[in-house]
């Protein structure tokens, strides 16, 4: 080989070497490094898309929404917190301002603001997810060049003031209860916990701890066990589908609900259920929320059908059809 191709290929190398040193250097100067935030001391959050802003606000009890301080899904809101701690970017994509290309355009994007007191903490807008669905494409204040960030995290910001609400409308404590009551049709009934007897010398295996609690009427004739059992598992932690609005939550507490649950202890909570006309789905009330709501028609069928064995209103149905 000829010395002077030697030198050439060498002098290739040696460039190559250069442009891809050069161009790191150049990625790693530009790439910002976005200060950790304590999200503990976070107090405020604002959400803004297409000119409609939603604000979190920390209150003593948790998170709210809005002015009417609507309670919100901590979990969500959990969501919004990791992301504000930490943005960490990956790569710097364009520098041309190509809003419309990833979704950073005013009717797309999601601006977010996290303040602690008056003091603003975190600022960035939110585009649309890379195609690799691990990364999302973001803006950092007063820079219009457009970042890409780990991890995917615009469907945590994009939703809408109900879908941030807190959906739990009732949460029991079946071992805490000390009567249900139950009301349909006309038909009501009382239960109460059988008193448990009396319990074992030292020594004795102790079996009343891990027994179930047994469900009697008041003239003490055992009530349905699994009926009753079923009804408050599926009252320990009940969550609604969506809420109503001020004007519908009114006009279904002057309706006669198809059905009523009451739970005592120190306290009375109370579950109405709406039937909906042409709906599957149920509406309903409670007595510890203000919010009247609408209950997945798997849910609402569920805790209806319980109310019916317990009441005996589902055994005269079935006679009747008998007969027929």
């Amino acid at each position: 080989m000829k010395k002077e191709y030697i030198i050439l290929i060498i002098l290739i190398i040696g460039l190559g070497a250069y442009l891809g040193l050069k161009r790191d250097d150049q990625l790693h100067y530009d790439l910002p490094v976005p200060a950790v935030v304590d999200t503990q001391k976070i107090d405020r959050l604002e959400i803004t898309k297409d000119k409609l802003t939603i604000v979190f606000s920390k209150a003593d009890k948790g998170w709210t929404l809005t002015d009417e301080n609507f309670p919100a899904d901590e979990s969500a809101v959990d969501k919004i917190l990791d992301t504000v701690k930490e943005l960490k970017l990956s790569a710097l994509v364009s520098e041309a301002s190509d809003l419309v290309r990833y979704e950073l355009d005013p009717p797309n994007a999601i601006s977010v603001r996290a303040f602690e007191g008056k003091d603003e903490k975190r600022r960035f807008t939110i585009g649309k997810t890379a195609p690799s669905f691990n990364h999302t494409f973001v803006m950092l204040n007063n820079d219009k060049r457009i970042f890409q960030a780990d991890k995917s995290f615009r469907d945590n910001f994009d939703k809408t003031t109900d879908q941030f609400r807190d959906k739990l409308i009732l949460k029991s404590d079946a071992q805490k209860i000390q009567k249900i009551t139950l009301e349909k049709k006309g038909k009501a009934i009382t239960l109460i916990p059988a008193k448990p007897g009396p319990k074992p010398e030292s020594g004795e295996d102790n079996k009343a701890d891990t027994q179930s609690i047994v469900w009697q009427h008041e003239d003490g004739t055992k009530a349905d066990q699994t009926a009753a059992s079923d009804l408050l598992a599926s009252l320990s932690r009940l969550e609604c589908q969506a809420f109503l609005n001020p004007k519908d939550t009114g006009a279904l507490k002057k309706e006669t609900a198809l059905c009523k649950i009451t739970l005592e202890n120190d306290g009375v909570l109370s579950l109405n259920l709406f039937q909906q006309d042409g709906k599957d789905d149920m509406a309903g009330t409670v007595s510890s929320s203000p919010y009247g709501f609408t209950l997945a028609s798997y849910k609402a069928k569920d805790i209806v059908s319980y109310v019916d064995k317990l009441l005996g209103i589902e055994e005269t149905e079935k006679s009747k059809s008998d007969l027929e």
